[in-house]
This record gives C-alpha cells, sequence and structure tokens, in this order.
C-alpha cells in the first residue's frame, strides 16, 4: 500500500490556484475574532475519543488539521460530530475507550496534520482492538516520527513503517505494555506529547525521561494541562525532564477550547509593521500556547501592547526598530510572521535558534529566504536561522510549499510592500481556512482566483 495523495477536507477553504494580494492602500483600524487553537483542539479530540463519557468541545478549531482527526476517529468507531455554526465538537467512544478499525476500506487517513501523527499512534497501540492502519498524505510520511516509535516500542508497542517513510504506518493495539523509556526532545515536542498522551493507558506505570532537551516545552504543558482537564494527573520533575504516569482513566466533560495565538501572529506583525491598529477580542493573556509571546518582541519592535480581559490591542510604531537579534526558540512558529514583516524595519533582523523549523511542514527557513530574496530582499540564511536586511520587497509569485506559515506569512509581506500572488492558497486551511476573509475584512484586497 501506498501513501495516500493529499486529499481536501470540507472544513478547508475550496480550491484555488492562487490569491493574489494587494498592497495596503492605508492604515487600518480592526477587531477580529481568531478561530480556536490547533493545538489544544488536536489534543483534545484524540483524548476524548478514549475517554469515559461524553465530551464537548467548544470553540474548537475546524481546518483540514481537525476534519481529518475526526474523520480518523469514525473510522476507528468514534462517535464525532461537529457543529460549525454553534461551534463545537461532540465525541463519545461507546466502546470503553476501545478503537476499531471498521474495515479495510475504511483506512483512518490523518492529512497532513503532524501532531495527529504523533499522538494517534501511542493511543492506538494502548486501546486499539487488532491491526490498525494509519494513513497520510506523501508530506507528512516524510516527516520524522522514528524518535517516538522507538520510545514507544520500548514501551511495548508493535508497530512498523515503511523503510523510506512513516506512513502507512501499521499498529498492534493492545501492545502497550507500560515501563520505562526515554526519548530526544530537540526534535519535536510533539514526540513527548504523543507518549504522554498514551501513557495513562498502558497497562502498567510509565516513565519517560527526556534525554537531552525538550524544543518548545510549552507544548508539552499544553499536553499536561489537557490531560489534567480530562482527569489525569502526571508526576513530573522539577527539572521537567522525568514523566511518571501511573494507569488512570480519562474523563469526558465540557471542555472549553483557546483560539488560536499561532494564527493571531501574522495579524499582529501586520499591524505592526503598517503602523496600525489591530484588536483581537478572543485571546487568553493567560494562555500556556507560546505564540503568545510574540507580542512581546513585536514590543521590542517599537509596538505598544493594551490588554483588556480577552481582549489584545496592538498599535504599530511610525517605523519598526531594526539591528535587533531574537531568539525564537520558544515561539519558533511565528518566526515566518517575523521574517516577513523584517525588511519593513529600521534596520537588519536576525532570527536564530530556530534550526528544528527546517523539519516542519517544509524546510521553513529555506523556503522563507528563497522566497524573500525574490522579492529582492538581502538574506543571510544560518543553519539556525536568518538575517535578514531592510528592503522594499517587490511583487513576487510565492510557492508555500503545502505549507500554511508560509503562505499566511507571505501574504502579510504582499499586503506590506508590492503585492504577491500566492500559489496552493487553500493550504491556509491547516490551521485558519476564513485566512483570506479575515485579511479584507480589516482592510487588504485579497483575490481568489480559481
Amino acid at each position: 500500500m501506498t501513501v495516500k495523495s493529499e486529499a481536501l477536507s470540507p472544513w478547508g477553504m475550496p480550491p484555488a490556484h492562487h490569491v493574489e494580494v494587494k498592497p495596503l492602500e492605508q492604515k487600518f483600524k480592526a477587531r477580529i475574532a481568531i478561530p480556536g487553537s490547533k493545538s489544544y483542539t488536536n489534543r483534545a479530540l484524540v483524548i476524548a475519543a478514549v475517554a469515559q463519557g461524553k465530551t464537548q468541545l467548544k470553540s474548537p478549531l475546524f481546518s483540514d488539521d481537525s476534519y481529518w482527526c475526526s474523520d480518523a476517529l469514525k473510522k476507528l468507531g468514534v462517535d464525532v460530530s461537529a457543529n460549525k455554526e454553534q461551534g463545537y465538537i461532540n465525541v463519545e467512544n461507546a466502546n470503553q475507550g476501545i478503537l476499531k478499525q471498521r474495515g479495510e476500506q475504511e483506512i483512518p487517513y490523518i492529512g497532513s496534520a503532524g501532531t495527529i501523527a504523533r499522538f494517534l499512534p501511542g493511543i492506538i497501540a494502548a486501546k486499539g482492538q487488532g491491526q490498525i492502519t494509519l494513513n497520510s498524505s506523501s508530506q507528512l510520511a516524510k516527516r520524522p516520527v522514528e524518535e517516538m516509535v522507538k520510545a514507544l516500542r520500548t514501551l511495548g508497542a508493535q508497530i512498523e513503517m515503511p523503510e523510506d517513510a512513516s506512513f502507512p504506518m501499521v499498529i498492534q493495539g493492545g501492545t502497550l505494555k507500560g515501563g520505562q523509556t526515554e526519548i530526544s526532545g530537540s526534535v519535536s515536542s510533539q514526540f513527548i506529547s504523543g507518549i504522554l498522551i498514551a501513557a495513562p493507558l498502558a497497562k502498567e506505570p510509565v516513565t519517560l525521561k527526556v534525554k537531552d532537551r525538550i524544543v518548545q516545552e510549552d507544548y508539552v504543558r499544553i499536553t499536561l494541562d489537557m490531560m489534567e482537564q480530562f482527569g489525569v494527573k502526571v508526576k513530573v520533575s522539577d527539572d521537567f525532564m522525568t514523566f511518571e504516569i501511573e494507569p488512570q482513566d480519562y474523563i469526558g466533560g465540557e471542555i472549553q477550547l483557546e483560539a488560536d495565538a499561532s494564527t493571531a501572529t501574522c495579524f499582529f506583525a501586520l499591524a505592526a509593521a503598517s503602523g496600525s491598529e489591530l484588536t483581537v477580542t478572543n485571546l487568553n493573556p493567560n494562555t500556556l500556547q507560546p505564540d503568545f509571546g510574540f507580542v512581546e518582541h513585536l514590543k521590542t519592535l517599537g509596538a505598544k501592547v493594551e490588554i483588556s480581559g480577552n481582549e489584545v490591542t496592538l498599535k504599530g510604531p511610525e517605523k519598526m526598530n531594526g539591528n535587533l537579534e531574537f531568539d525564537f526558540n520558544p515561539c519558533s512558529d511565528s518566526t515566518p510572521a517575523l521574517a516577513t514583516i523584517a525588511p519593513f524595519a529600521g534596520g537588519a533582523i536576525e532570527v536564530r535558534n530556530v534550526a528544528h523549523i527546517r523539519a516542519h511542514e517544509c524546510d521553513r527557513l529555506a523556503v522563507l529566504a528563497k522566497n524573500l530574496i525574490a522579492a529582492g530582499v538581502e538574506v543571510e540564511e544560518y543553519n539556525d536561522g536568518l538575517k535578514i536586511s531592510p528592503a522594499e520587497p517587490q511583487y513576487t509569485e510565492v510557492d508555500p510549499h503545502d505549507d500554511h506559515r508560509m503562505a499566511m506569512s507571505f501574504a502579510v509581506m504582499g499586503a506590506l510592500g508590492n503585492g504577491v500572488k500566492i500559489l496552493d492558497p487553500s493550504c491556509v486551511s491547516k490551521t485558519c481556512s476564513e485566512y483570506y476573509d479575515l485579511l479584507n475584512k480589516i482592510g487588504i484586497n485579497c483575490t481568489t482566483h480559481q
């Protein structure tokens, strides 16, 4: 069996050849609400699938990733019903949390959802019945997952993968015994999260040790937070490197999910670089999402930020500060947003310590550098970052390499500069299907071409 090619979901933006983004004609003052958090939604979906009782997820993200997660769970015997208009997803597994593939012709397909690729295998190994196959897009099959699979195998999981890819992945259900394992956290924190989510469902206690460091440990804290909302406790060492989990049941209930701080970064970046004012009306200022920290970096660039309840207002300066270096390791998903507004600063901008984003949906550093250079921007590319000099980006055509962050960020650059043509624009559906509609709402002329 081969890896399934990319498919469109009904929760995503309709397919289009390209989107034409026109230059912003004047400053704006706008208020918008951001869609739900991908990080919280996908964690909540997979946990709810094996929880006791019913779960209602309120304000979830309706996107390609969450659709394929929901669809895969349905093919594993989970009752998932969504109401986009009223903003909730109901999840219930009447089989005491057991996951059963409905048939050979109904192989769960997870699209390009990296989170689901890391969260589902351990859960299936623990609560699956019989042999279950997971399939993915060709893009996802090239992304790393071996480190996590090795750790799960140490805990007893029986998982097979092709030699040259991660998917199709074949998992034998009911094989997660427990015990002690270790893993590197330097490639992706999602590896750790995938083991943690599955650990309470193992037959015996699990001890997970991180052997080096955790890149973006805040996402592991999000995982622990979501597990606790479903009633599961994890004992964590003071240095956040050892996790001990006793066998426990997840308990369903009503879960309120947050808006996506990563999606908000592009809108805040646009306001900061254009000297405009933007209020996001539904962001939790106390969130664990690390990309909320992006607004602090924008303050360093000269923006002013005001917070009132869940409303976050950013006012951009006349000209952003330059000659600055940023360590973006904690909020690396916002690297594209910074890189694409960097040419409009008063001096060079350096972003470092983000080598791991080369293994995301695409090699994000290489793709950022290539497209910025194509727009006439001087860029120095390092193994772990970029140095971007001031410039007036020229009109260019951007191939986002099926990466939502690339499409979203270069649309911002085009609006601030001389326009841009975004190919394969519907890839934004991974996290924000209505992205171009929101840009239009705040005054950016985005035209979709079929």
